[in-house]
C-alpha cells in the first residue's frame, strides 16, 4: 500500500463576493465566484511510527516572508491551532481508520490573507487520508466531511484533479460558490495572467464578518455611505462576466467599501489596488475578506514584471494563474507473507 503523500494545495481568490445579511444563526450567505491559483501550500503525509491516536502537524513557514510567518514555525501545532491536525482526526472517526499520521506544512500561503490556505490544506488531508488509507467513500460523504472543517474545504474538495476531483469534470479550476460556502457549481475559467499582493497585515475572518456587520447596523437602510446593494449575478451572468475583457469586469467585493474606510488599514488597501492598476493591472480586487489583493494582467510577462516591482513595495507579491491540487504518491509496502 502507499505509505506516502505529497499534495500541493492551491490557494483561492474570490474574483467576486456577495455577502449576505447576518443570519439568526450567525452565519451569513454568500455569492462568489472562486478561482483556485497555482500558488500553493505543499504538505508531506506519511504514516507515523506512534500509537494510533499520535497523529502530529508540522509547519515550516521559510518560504513566507518574516511579517507573514506564524511564531509555531517547526514546532507541531496545538490540535487546535490547524485544519490539517482536525481534518485528520475527522476522516479517521468517520472511517475507523486507525494508523498515525504525521503532516509536515511547507507554506506558501499567506495565512489569514482571505486566500483560502488553511481551507486547501484541510482538504489536502482528506485527499491523503482517502490515498493513504485506501478508503472507497461516496461523494456526498466527502463533502460531508469537508463542510464540517470549514465554509471553503468544499470548494478545494471537488476541484477537478483536486482533492476529490469526482464533481467537476474536466479542468474546472472555478466554481459558482453559494450558501455557507457548501454549495459550488463548479465552471471553466479562461486563462488568466494573476498577481497576489499582501501588504503584510492579517484580517481575520470572524473580525471581518463582525466589522461589515457593525457598518451595515451603522449605516442602516438609506443612511449615507451605505454600501450600495451589488449586482445580483446568475450563473449565466457571472459566466458571460468572465468571459468579457477583465478590464470590462464589474465584479466586487462587500467587503472592499468596509475597508476602504476603515483606519488604518484604508490608507493600505488604497495603496495597494491603485499600484496594482498603476503596474498595469486590467482589473484589481480584494480576495475573500482580506487582506490580499490580486490584479489580473494581460500577459505572464506584464504579470511577472509587476510581481517584480510590487515585491519592492509590499512584503508578498507573487505570479499565479488557474490551477488545482497535485499529488505525488510516495513508497509502497510489500505485503508481507503470513
Amino acid at each position: 500500500m502507499i505509505t506516502s503523500v505529497t499534495i500541493d494545495a492551491p490557494c483561492k481568490i474570490n474574483l467576486y463576493l456577495r455577502v449576505g445579511e447576518r443570519r439568526a444563526d450567525g452565519l451569513h450567505s454568500i455569492e462568489s465566484l472562486f478561482a483556485a491559483l497555482s500558488l500553493c501550500d505543499t504538505i508531506d503525509f506519511e504514516f507515523g511510527m506512534g500509537k494510533a491516536g499520535n497523529d502530529e502537524v508540522y509547519v515550516e513557514t521559510g518560504d513566507l516572508p518574516p511579517s507573514l510567518r506564524r511564531p509555531l514555525e517547526g514546532d507541531c501545532l496545538p490540535p487546535e491551532k490547524n485544519l490539517v491536525y482536525r481534518a485528520i482526526k475527522l476522516f479517521k472517526h468517520e472511517t475507523g481508520f486507525d494508523r498515525a499520521v504525521r503532516a509536515r506544512i511547507y507554506k506558501r500561503i499567506p495565512p489569514a490573507a482571505g486566500l483560502g490556505g488553511g481551507s486547501s490544506d484541510a482538504a489536502a488531508a482528506l485527499l491523503a487520508m482517502t490515498i493513504l488509507s485506501g478508503a472507497e467513500l461516496s461523494t456526498e460523504r466527502l463533502r460531508h466531511i469537508a463542510a464540517n472543517l470549514g465554509s471553503d474545504v468544499p470548494f478545494f474538495a471537488g476541484l477537478a484533479g483536486g482533492a476529490f476531483g469526482r464533481e467537476s469534470g474536466g479542468k474546472r479550476f472555478a466554481a459558482v460558490v453559494g450558501g455557507c460556502g457548501e454549495l459550488t457549481e463548479y465552471v471553466d475559467v479562461p486563462p488568466l495572467n494573476i498577481v497576489v499582493v499582501n501588504p503584510g497585515i492579517e484580517s481575520g475572518t470572524k473580525e471581518a464578518f463582525a466589522l461589515l456587520d457593525a457598518y451595515r447596523l451603522r449605516a442602516g437602510p438609506g443612511a449615507p455611505g451605505k454600501i450600495p446593494p451589488q449586482k445580483m449575478y446568475s450563473k449565466k451572468d457571472l459566466l458571460d462576466e468572465l468571459a468579457k475583457n477583465p478590464v470590462e469586469w464589474s465584479f466586487t467585493n462587500d467587503f472592499l467599501p468596509v475597508f476602504l474606510e476603515a483606519e488604518p488599514v484604508s490608507r493600505v488597501y488604497r495603496s495597494v489596488l491603485r499600484n496594482l492598476k498603476r503596474h498595469g493591472a486590467l482589473f484589481s480586487g480584494l480576495s475573500g475578506s482580506g487582506a490580499s489583493c490580486f490584479g489580473v494582467f494581460g500577459s505572464p510577462h506584464d504579470a511577472g514584471c509587476a510581481a517584480a516591482r510590487l515585491a519592492a513595495l509590499y512584503p508578498f507579491s507573487r505570479t499565479a494563474s488557474p490551477a488545482c491540487a497535485t499529488v505525488h504518491t510516495g513508497r509502497t509496502e510489500i505485503p508481507r507473507k503470513q
